[in-house]
């Protein structure tokens, strides 16, 4: 006989549990508001690196996004697909290419780049300005507890 876990309390259980539900509730609105752009969290994610750093090369990406290097050739593979982004060789080192933002690639990272705004402020809803800002402060020192070692 297995329990019944419709009633189950997420925020009763061991601190990953919770950091988890709420990066999944997170990623949850931010693909509610991607929903029409044919974009996955991951290659908009991308996208807004891309525009910040043209340029940077898939190792530094994989770096950025927390994802494995498999998973960053599928992410490039579908967004070239797209026409989102184009590879070209790197000037120094042929061994590795950079990845650049196509115009249209361009076009999209800025017409979606106020979805993190929009998800920002409904959290803010929830939030003072203080304890959105302890928030991040305390989630930087989780991060940098486990980085150090």
């Amino acid at each position: 006989m297995h329990p019944n876990t419709s009633n189950w309390e997420w925020d009763q259980g061991p601190i990953g549990r919770m950091v988890k539900a709420a990066n999944i509730t997170l990623r949850r609105e931010i693909e509610e508001q991607l929903k029409g752009t044919g974009l996955t969290h991951t290659q908009w994610s991308a996208l807004g690196i891309l525009h910040y750093f043209p340029g940077i090369t898939s190792s530094e990406l994989e770096l950025i996004l927390m994802i494995e290097r498999p998973s960053v050739t599928s992410l490039m593979n579908g967004l070239e697909k797209k026409k989102l982004i184009i590879r070209k060789s790197h000037p120094e080192d042929a061994r590795y290419k950079q990845i650049f933002l196509t115009e249209e690639g361009e076009k999209v990272a800025i017409e979606t780049k106020q979805i993190s705004y929009i998800v920002e402020n409904q959290i803010l809803e929830g939030f003072s300005a203080e304890e959105f800002e302890i928030f991040k402060k305390l989630l930087i020192k989780l991060v940098n507890l486990f980085e150090k070692r």
